[in-house]
């Protein structure tokens, strides 16, 4: 059975996220780098609009939408006050499991920014709150 030629690619470039993300952020493990992208994918996710989700989750490739979404509802967005209250909803979302270094936050979006398409990687900055697209690399 033949593969979509983009289902391949993106099961290639997705475990090199992680990588990426482990050697970036000097983390233990790739199931970290896995906990710590899935919580960074979905803490933003409250502060954005529906069109704002799904104009992010489109710039992805395939893989990681189904992460970015998963079990995500439609909301009215909650305001962001700072890059810090972001940070430390991604920190509640892992604790106890996971402690992410504080740099963390920039290293997911480092990651995204350097793995993907330059024009998917500006649209997924467009989409995020002023407070967080200012540590966008």
């Amino acid at each position: 059975m033949t593969q979509p030629c983009d289902v391949v690619h993106a099961s290639k470039l997705y475990p090199e996220w992680l990588a990426s993300l482990k050697d970036r952020a000097m983390l233990q493990t790739h199931n970290h780098a896995q906990a710590i992208f899935r919580s960074v994918f979905h803490c933003p996710r409250d502060h954005l609009s529906s069109s704002q989700v799904l104009s992010f989750a489109d710039a992805l490739p395939p893989l990681p939408p189904g992460i970015f979404i998963e079990g995500w509802r439609p909301v009215d967005p909650r305001p962001l006050s700072s890059a810090g209250s972001f940070l430390q909803e991604v920190i509640a979302d892992l604790s106890p499991h996971v402690i992410p270094p504080l740099a963390i936050v920039p290293d997911v979006f480092g990651v995204l920014a350097e793995k993907s398409e330059p024009i998917n990687a500006k649209t997924m900055r467009e989409q995020l709150p002023a407070q967080l697209k200012s540590i966008w690399p």
